[in-house]
């Protein structure tokens, strides 16, 4: 029989990286995060592109016909995380404004891992 932790875990670590995917896409669709992305060094318009990644990836996560698409929005967030470290520490910022993504790279890892042991909650 399965403890209440090993339950709900894996839905509690995906919903809080929903969570910050639906918020970061909103904030990047709204125009919120295009001036730190242009400091950093990117483009105007990848802030409208990364705001509907990111929105895509979490329905893609939760959509459970396509099983494939599960795997692909992972491995999407995956990359835009260790994207968002990588941009900060190369533009030379402090390392304080990196650590959001190491965290939420550490919390993603755990979704994942207690997502692939739980087959029946994967969907």
């Amino acid at each position: 029989m399965k403890t209440l932790n090993a339950t709900y875990a894996p839905a509690i670590f995906k919903g809080i990286i929903a969570f910050v995917f639906v918020a970061a896409g909103i904030a990047n669709l709204m125009g919120g995060m295009a001036t730190d992305l242009e400091r950093l060094g990117f483009p105007g318009y990848f802030s409208t592109i990364i705001g509907v990644a990111y929105l895509l990836a979490v329905v893609c996560i939760y959509q459970t016909t396509f099983l494939f698409l599960q795997e692909w929005a992972y491995g999407g967030m995956a990359v835009a995380l260790v994207g968002a470290a990588a941009s900060h520490v190369f533009a030379g910022d402090p390392l304080a404004n990196a650590m959001p993504a190491f965290i939420l790279q550490i919390i993603f890892v755990v979704a994942y891992v207690l997502r692939a042991r739980t087959p029946e909650l994967a969907t």
